[in-house]
């Protein structure tokens, strides 16, 4: 399974701001704001919207909107299996996104 830059970001931020698991879902617009999503966007120079985005990261089971059409939106447990791995490779991951979203 091969993920654009933009979306491991969506996903490093959600699994480093702690929106993990049907206990702690939040809305879209909730998840967008904690995420930082224009800093991501911009820095990617991506055209897709947000919501487009996470309905493929929903169908790939990466994320889960626990059934409620994008109401809610959480990692599910393959997403954080995938970050978990991602972070065995690149242990500086999210240091480097927080670094690439804040300009230096």
């Amino acid at each position: 399974m091969s993920l654009q830059n933009y979306e491991i970001a969506i996903l490093l931020k959600m699994y480093d701001e702690r929106i993990i698991g049907k206990s702690s879902y939040v809305s879209l617009q909730k998840v967008k704001s904690k995420i930082h999503w224009q800093k991501i966007a911009t820095s990617y120079k991506t055209r897709k919207s947000f919501d487009e985005i996470v309905r493929k990261l929903v169908k790939r089971k990466l994320l889960s909107d626990d059934g409620k059409s994008m109401a809610v939106l959480y990692l599910d447990k393959f997403g954080v299996d995938f970050i978990i791995a991602h972070l065995d490779q690149n242990r500086n991951a999210i240091s480097d996104l927080e670094s690439k979203l804040s300009g230096d």
